[in-house]
């Protein structure tokens, strides 16, 4: 009878197959989830093991029955969080193609093996980031509108940025009003350090090529100095407001009609020295008004009676005139228009008008009355006019 004979190394094999046997290879790099967060450069990331998945996967090695399945599997995931466990050797500032490795801890693997029919392979892993967005370089003040308005020495700056990509990062201007024509103003895109700025935008995706930029103050307009600070468009809309409110207060008199008024020209008032309380400028428009009776020229015995009329002389000012006349949604370029005003006192009339029988008229009989009323009303002024004094 023949014996069988079995060679060591065969007997140590067909042993090893056996211990194997019933277990299950496991590799936790299979059940390691590694999500990245952020903009590259600044990245992190984020490392999680699906312990129950694993159990899941695997769950008759870990003593998972259809009895206690609910009980089981979570006591086995809980031991697999306990004792398998690691980090990666780099978590945060991450930039797209750096490598980090995921490093195991493999002190509680003989604890698992023992106590569950597994077999852990556990090997440490590299993963490449990748996917990070980009921040992108911007210029903020290609986002910015820049204004200004009003009337010098007064004038104030205005920034629009409504387009702006990034959030809570306003502009600001160092000097936001008291602007004259030609001032430079210094904008600054955002507050704080330069550093801070850029942090609050990388958090956005963004990133500004620059933080300042000077500005040249421009378009706003002055007080007149001269009469020839307004031009022929703004005078022209001055006389047309002043002479239609004139035609308003002729309407009201039955007794006498207005049959011709002619613009004579205009006086300019400014201060003699800096400022005068009466404002800065007054343009003063004077006006040649004849009127007519209204019942005059009747038939009287078949021979025409002569036409009763007066010479009178009218004016309307425009305080604070400014130029250039670009706004033209007011009617005039100036801060408010005046017209001849009286008081009445019994018979007595006080102020820019006289009377003619029962008839106020509001003006003067002579243009030099009208002239020096004009200069008593702008104390300490210089007048340039245009006018030919002799009446």
């Amino acid at each position: 009878m023949k014996g069988i004979f079995i060679k060591l190394p065969a007997l140590l094999s067909a042993a090893a197959l056996l211990v194997s046997c019933g277990r299950a290879d496991i590799d936790p790099n299979d059940y390691l989830e590694v999500r990245f967060s952020g903009l590259d450069t600044a990245a992190s990331a984020d490392c999680d093991i699906d312990y129950a998945k694993m159990v899941a996967d695997n769950s008759e090695y870990f003593g998972v029955t259809e009895k206690n399945s609910a009980e089981a599997a979570e006591r086995a995931a809980d031991d697999l969080g306990k004792y398998l466990n690691g980090a990666p050797d780099r978590d945060s500032m991450l930039s797209n193609g750096d490598v980090i490795t995921f490093e195991w801890s493999r002190d509680g693997v003989r604890q698992l093996e023992e106590k569950y029919k597994i077999r852990l392979s556990v090997s440490d892993k590299d993963i490449t980031v990748s996917g990070l967005e980009v921040a992108k370089p911007f210029d903020p003040f290609e986002y910015l509108s820049v204004g200004f308005r009003g009337t010098e020495p007064e004038g104030v700056i205005e920034l629009d940025y409504e387009g702006l990509p990034v959030r809570d990062v306003p502009f600001s201007a160092e000097r936001c009003s008291g602007l004259r024509n030609g001032d430079k103003v210094r904008v600054s895109f955002g507050s704080g350090s330069e550093e801070e700025i850029r942090d609050k935008c990388f958090n956005q995706a963004y990133i500004p090529v620059c933080f300042e930029k000077e500005y040249t103050v421009s378009g706003l307009q002055h007080y007149v100095t001269r009469l020839s600070d307004i031009g022929s468009d703004s005078y022209k809309r001055m006389d047309s407001y002043a002479q239609e409110e004139f035609g308003k207060l002729a309407d009201k008199r039955d007794d006498w009609k207005c049959t011709d008024i002619q613009l004579l020209g205009a006086d300019l008032y400014t201060p003699a020295e800096g400022e005068a309380k009466w404002g800065r400028n007054a343009f003063c428009l004077i006006y040649e008004v004849t009127a007519e009776k209204a019942d005059s020229g009747r038939k009287n015995d078949k021979k025409q009676e002569k036409n009763e009329s007066i010479r009178y002389y009218y004016f309307t000012y425009f305080m604070n005139t400014v130029s250039p006349d670009n706004d033209k949604s007011t009617p005039f370029p100036a801060e408010c228009a005046v017209f001849p005003s009286y008081s009445e006192f019994y018979t007595s009339i006080y102020g820019d008008a006289f009377k003619v029988g029962d008839t106020v008229f509001e003006g003067y009989r002579t243009l030099g009355e009208l002239e020096e009323a004009l200069s008593d009303c702008f104390e300490n002024s210089v007048c340039e006019t245009d006018i030919n004094n002799e009446e």
